[in-house]
This record gives structure tokens, C-alpha cells and sequence, in this order.
């Protein structure tokens, strides 16, 4: 509540006489205020853009959707780059993924990956090269799966469901196997970009839609 006249009320909601007051506490006073009811415009008007670009991003979908079925083409992906006719307006809009891999099926691919190692005749050199090659991809130094660089493995597993090796290698394979069912996709948040051109003729430049980019 905004303080006015005579008497300010504390949070305490006792009753102070503004003679009282320090200066500063009254400085104070009128600029929270003013940054606040900024704030709360600057809040509005970020959510009726969300709602716009959302709703557009409906709308522009579906019409390339029908268009792409019409002409034989391929569909679009989730993000989208809309532009105005004149190409003095661009917003692109985002809609990015999070791969991740599901714990469950991981601790099965790790009792796969012991399972087929513990089969490995441990004077074969070319066994023992392997059994490395895969603990330095599936696992960061602090011991941890490394997901990104275990989806390298499929090559491998693909050589070996191939070759005469794929009896032993078995277990190899379903742990990779596992892997690929282990993967997962989280919706990421959508990311709203506008740019524009402030008069005929300039470039484009990016609207700040972030405090941190005035």
C-alpha cells in the first residue's frame, strides 16, 4: 500500500506521524512504488506477448501443416521463424527438447555392460582394448554415465550384431539395446525472439526482451 498523508503505517501496522520519518525511508517510499507499477506493466505485457507469440505459432503450425500435406513436403518442426511480408519483421519461436535417460533403464544397461565383460577372456587384447573403449564412454571421471557420448556405442553395436562376434556379444547389444529405450525427451521451454526494423531501409535488430539486453 502506497503511504499517503499525515501518518505512515508500518509492516507492524503501527501508525507513525511522517515527521518522524527519515528522509531516506521517504525517498524509498516513492521510488519502490514507481519501480513496481513499471514492473507489473513490464509483467503484463510479457504475458500478453506469450499469449500472442503462442497462439500465432498455433495458427502459422497448422497452416504449414495442411500446406506441406497439399505440396508433398515434409512437416515443420516444433520452433518456427515467422516474418512479415515486407521481411522488416522476424519472430522466431522456439520449442527445443531436453534429452535425458531414464535411471531405471540405465542400471540395466549397466548389469548388461558387467554381464558382457565378465564374459571377456581377460588375456585377449582385443577384449580387454574393448572393455576400455567403453568404460571411458560410458562414464565421466567422477565415475557418473556419460549420456552423451554413450549414444556413440551404437556403431559398435551395430559392427558387432553383424559380424561373427554378434553370439558373444550378445549382452553388448541388448545393453545398447536398452540404451536406445532408455531416452527420453523433456519439452523444453519455448524461447520467443522478435526482430524489427525501426525504419524503412535499417536492418533488423533484435528487440530486448530482457532487462539484462537494454
Amino acid at each position: 500500500m502506497r503511504q499517503k498523508g499525515t501518518t505512515w503505517t508500518d509492516a507492524n501496522g503501527k501508525e507513525i506521524p511522517t515527521y518522524a520519518i527519515n528522509p531516506v525511508l521517504k525517498i524509498e517510499e516513492k521510488s519502490v512504488h514507481k519501480i513496481a507499477r513499471i514492473a507489473l506493466r513490464a509483467e503484463k505485457a510479457l504475458q500478453d506477448l506469450i499469449e500472442a507469440a503462442t497462439e500465432s505459432h498455433a495458427l502459422v503450425f497448422d497452416a504449414k501443416i495442411k500446406d506441406a500435406d497439399i505440396k508433398g513436403h515434409k512437416h515443420p518442426s516444433g520452433g518456427l521463424t515467422i516474418n512479415s511480408f515486407d521481411n522488416t519483421i522476424e519472430v522466431k519461436i522456439t520449442k527445443p527438447d531436453t534429452m535425458y535417460f531414464d535411471n531405471t533403464y540405465t542400471k540395466l544397461v549397466k548389469q548388461k555392460f558387467d554381464e558382457y565383460f565378465a564374459g571377456l577372456n581377460a588375456g585377449n587384447e582385443t577384449a580387454a582394448f574393448l572393455k576400455d573403449l567403453v568404460n571411458e564412454m560410458m562414464f565421466t571421471s567422477g565415475g557418473k554415465l556419460d549420456n552423451s557420448k554413450v549414444l556413440k556405442l551404437r556403431k559398435y553395436r551395430d559392427r558387432i550384431a553383424g559380424s561373427k562376434m554378434r553370439i558373444k556379444g550378445k549382452a553388448f547389444i541388448e545393453a545398447v539395446d536398452l540404451f536406445d529405450k532408455a531416452i527420453k525427451n523433456k519439452p523444453g521451454g519455448t524461447g520467443i525472439y522478435v526482430s524489427v526494423c525501426d525504419k524503412p531501409g535499417d536492418k533488423k535488430r533484435r528487440v530486448a526482451l530482457k532487462y539484462t539486453d537494454v
